[in-house]
């Protein structure tokens, strides 16, 4: 072969090399064009939720002097941080103690943590738990399971909590399998203890055994109230948050927990300020747990 046919084979190959990576590149993004992260939906089972609230004869927002009399404490919680740093930011904006439950190993998981942390926000490991239909049901990243021994636990667990600085307690993502399973619990509550952080049980089931093995266990606890935004809409998300200010009213602390999505985020901006003028003090979760 002369050396004009090596360098026209060798251009040939060449071009041949390039449109194949442009081809693949095409695509994976065509593939995996409008994917994006799916945030948990709890299941709706009646005994999970509180009983339901007739927000229209409640005195929401009584007379200013009344309310300054009997401020009632409320915490919140937006799970599934990680994956967009718009969301964070504009939480972050957001003038009250709003907590941070962060699911590790996403593109911005360290950074939401380390602006959290920075602004004195409390910080939660948000923790893959197995849910009922696992793995057609997916947490999206390995999840403690029921067949896991302590060891594989803590190796996971130590895992996670490496990728979110700042972090004071621990909160399960999905896990209405799991929590109902006593022996996993109780291994995980040991681990906690030794790591001084304390849990607060999202209570995805109503046979959830993580608040009374946490207490059992010696490790600082409290469960979640109510659910915020199961569904996307802004009037059903400030009927939420009414519900969670009665249930303050009348037990004097709440915890509600949401997610990062632009209807609820919409919703704390506006309620927020209206529930600190009111009486409601929005504080953080670690101030709840005992």
């Amino acid at each position: 072969m002369t050396d004009g046919n090596s360098k026209l084979w060798a251009i040939i190959v060449t071009i041949i090399i390039a449109l194949s990576i442009s081809l693949g590149i095409l695509w994976y993004n065509q593939r995996n064009k409008g994917l994006e992260f799916k945030y948990e939906i709890y299941d709706k089972v009646e005994d999970v939720e509180p009983p339901p609230v007739d927000s229209k004869s409640e005195n929401i927002f009584p007379s200013k002097d009344a309310s300054r009399a009997n401020v009632r404490r409320v915490a919140i919680i937006i799970d599934d941080l990680g994956w967009n740093k718009e969301s964070a930011d504009a939480l972050l904006n957001i003038d009250a103690p709003i907590c941070f439950a962060i699911l590790p190993h996403l593109p911005f998981s360290k950074i939401i943590a380390d602006e959290a942390g920075l602004k004195h926000r409390d910080v939660l490991l948000h923790l893959p738990m197995e849910p009922y239909g696992y793995p057609h049901k997916d947490p999206g990243m390995k999840p403690l399971t029921d067949d896991m021994n302590k060891n594989d636990m803590e190796a996971l667990i130590k895992d996670y909590i490496s990728e979110i600085p700042h972090i004071v307690g621990i909160n399960n993502h999905m896990g209405s399998k799991f929590t109902e399973n006593e022996r996993g619990m109780r291994y995980v509550m040991e681990i906690l203890k030794d790591k001084n952080l304390f849990f607060v049980d999202s209570f995805t089931t109503p046979k959830s055994l993580a608040y009374q093995t946490a207490k059992a266990s010696g490790v600082k606890t409290a469960r979640r109230q109510v659910f915020l935004d199961n569904e996307e809409d802004e009037e059903y998300i400030k009927g939420q948050i009414e519900k969670l200010i009665i249930i303050a009213r009348k037990d004097n602390t709440a915890i509600g927990i949401g997610h990062p999505h632009p209807q609820t985020i919409n919703v704390l901006q506006k309620m927020v300020p209206l529930m600190k003028e009111n009486g409601i003090e929005i504080v953080p979760v670690s101030e709840l747990v005992n």
